[in-house]
């Protein structure tokens, strides 16, 4: 049983916010593109409309207090979900399992990216030098727990220092470059970049939104988004 997870927490200033719609959403996206045994969770101490078939995981509330100062401007301060490298994850977020954004559209099939063997995948970095990007990660309960214990603010200034982001900085910085990755060559995009010149040869399974554009706002004029980001119909009904 592999958990699918997303995370919901509340940011001053940040630049875009995200609701229970929004879980709801991504939910039922990966309802309807999953087969493989699963359950549905998200991380959150806000669980007020959120559907009842997603489960609810208390959030272990680590590294609330860290945050890169060079990642401004209402950008997310992620550092929370170290968590889920902890020895113990297990019994938190289960022995297996994927996390994912909210900014996402998900229309194609998902277990031939969750079904593979390693202990840790990642979705690849957006631009050269960026060998990973946050927004994907599934991870064997466990695994690389020197990313949650050698982290601190002095790791997070360092990391912050030489790559883009929050914990996606301090994963880069930690983990070195060779760790697997998804690709566009697995149907797994960013809005941009290779998502323009290759969802012909490659169809779109996942699309993120790692920017200032998110699903919601781009369904009028993107084909993919507009077919996929929504409620099952039944619901939206």
């Amino acid at each position: 049983m592999i958990t699918i997870l997303t995370w919901l927490w509340r940011q001053e200033k940040s630049r875009t916010v995200y609701t229970a719609e929004h879980v709801n959403v991504w939910a039922a996206m990966v309802r309807r593109n999953l087969s493989m045994p699963h359950r549905i969770a998200c991380v959150t101490d806000m669980p007020e409309g959120i559907d009842r078939s997603v489960e609810i995981i208390t959030p272990p509330g680590d590294f609330l207090d860290i945050s890169n100062p060079r990642w401004t401007n209402g950008r997310p301060q992620c550092y929370r979900r170290l968590s889920m490298f902890r020895r113990d994850a297990g019994e938190i977020f289960g022995e297996r399992f994927v996390s994912m954004d909210l900014d996402v559209v998900v229309g194609g099939p998902l277990d031939p990216l969750f079904g593979r063997p390693e202990d840790l995948v990642l979705f690849k970095g957006t631009l050269r030098g960026r060998p990973y990007n946050g927004s994907m990660m599934m991870i064997r309960a466990g695994c690389r727990p020197d990313v949650y214990e050698d982290f601190n603010q002095e790791a997070a200034l360092e990391s912050g220092r030489l790559f883009c982001g929050s914990d996606q900085a301090w994963l880069m910085h930690k983990l070195g470059p060779n760790e697997p990755v998804w690709d566009d060559a697995d149907g797994v995009y960013w809005f941009g970049g290779a998502y323009r010149t290759r969802r012909d040869k490659v169809p779109p399974r996942v699309l993120f939104f790692p920017g200032n554009l998110k699903p919601w706002d781009v369904r009028k004029i993107d084909p993919f988004a507009r077919e996929h980001y929504h409620l099952d119909l039944m619901e939206a009904a």
